[in-house]
């Protein structure tokens, strides 16, 4: 859940030029996959995951915590590069 929300994050700053409604090529959708991959990851494990087979080791509080600021992390380098390379675009039209 944490890596899809660390995911759907970058994909809503590709999208957040265009507004906020799908239709219009905003981040409406990929808003909502994000704020619903976070809320599987914080619902936690379930009969049919990788936690139950390997009995939990993975289902600890550090690890969600871990695993959300590194999609966090990622997340924003991808919108920092991003970021930098529009601001070089303006500056160099035409490269």
């Amino acid at each position: 859940g944490a890596a899809a929300a660390g995911a759907m994050a970058g994909a809503v700053a590709v999208h957040a030029p265009a507004g906020f409604f799908a239709q219009g090529g905003g981040y409406e959708y990929p808003a909502f996959l994000g704020f619903t991959a976070a809320a599987v990851g914080l619902a936690g494990p379930g009969r049919y995951s990788v936690d139950h087979v390997t009995c939990h080791v993975f289902d600890r509080p550090w690890m969600v915590a871990l695993a959300f600021a590194g999609s966090a992390v990622a997340a924003a380098a991808v919108v920092g590069k991003r970021a930098k390379g529009q601001a070089d675009e303006e500056r160099e039209p035409g490269r």
